[in-house]
Parts: C-alpha cells; sequence; structure tokens
C-alpha cells in the first residue's frame, strides 16, 4: 500500500518524461490512497504549470479529467489534523498530511518531492519516484 502526495499526481497526470509512466504504473499497481486535500493541490499545482508557460492549456484540461479516473482512494484529512500540527516545525501542512497519512496506515509515502522525504520526525517509509 502507499500514499502518494501531490507532486507524485502532478507527474502522473501532467508530464511527459518516464517519470510520468512511473508514477502512473504505481498508482495503478499499488492499493494508493491520499489525502482529500490532493485534488486541491494538484488543481493549484497545475494552475501554476499553465501560468509559467510550462504546460499548454490543452494538457492542463486533460491533467484534470484524468486525476478524476485515477484508482486512489481518497481519505478524509480531518483526523489526521493533530499529527498534521505536531510535524509544522519540518513540514508544511499540505505535506505532513500525507505523512500522517502513510503513519496511520502502515503505507510508503511516494513523492518526488526531497525535502519532504528528508525531514526529521516522520515515522514512516518514504520512497523518492525517479
Amino acid at each position: 500500500m502507499i500514499v502518494v502526495d501531490a507532486s507524485v499526481v502532478v507527474e502522473a497526470v501532467g508530464g511527459s518524461s518516464g517519470r510520468n509512466l512511473e508514477a502512473l504504473r504505481r498508482i495503478a499497481q499499488d492499493a494508493t490512497l491520499a489525502p482529500h486535500v490532493l485534488d486541491v493541490e494538484v488543481v493549484s499545482a497545475l494552475r501554476g504549470l499553465l501560468r509559467r508557460n510550462e504546460i499548454p492549456e490543452p494538457v492542463a484540461r486533460g491533467a484534470l479529467r484524468h486525476l478524476a479516473h485515477l484508482p486512489i482512494r481518497r481519505i478524509p484529512h480531518e483526523p489526521l489534523l493533530q499529527r498534521c500540527w505536531e510535524l509544522r516545525d519540518n513540514l508544511t501542512v499540505y505535506d505532513a498530511c500525507y505523512v500522517a497519512l502513510a503513519e496511520a496506515t502502515g503505507a510508503t509515502l511516494l513523492t518526488s518531492d526531497r525535502r519532504a522525504a528528508g525531514a526529521p520526525g516522520v515515522q514512516c517509509e518514504i520512497e523518492l519516484l525517479h
């Protein structure tokens, strides 16, 4: 079982490198979880990529459609908020939400965010997407 963060899902739906294929493969092959906040973060990231002209609008629209069909089980984030608060000195609240879910479920967190992967105080396995 894995928890995927927004960095991995943005790669999966909006990327064009080998990393997007690896992200899609992992999401499809593993039981995949994410907190509900995932969708908002992914849409925000796609907006940023579009505004910086890093992806064209048709790619962003397609990525948004693709997001809705990924086999990711969304989990309410409210029960994770206490642990997110405990991690506040080392992670953003958003990153802490993924960590807290991985810790609570015994899952591995899959991310492409090196900074989050190296944060102290994390009590789950973290795997970097290559």
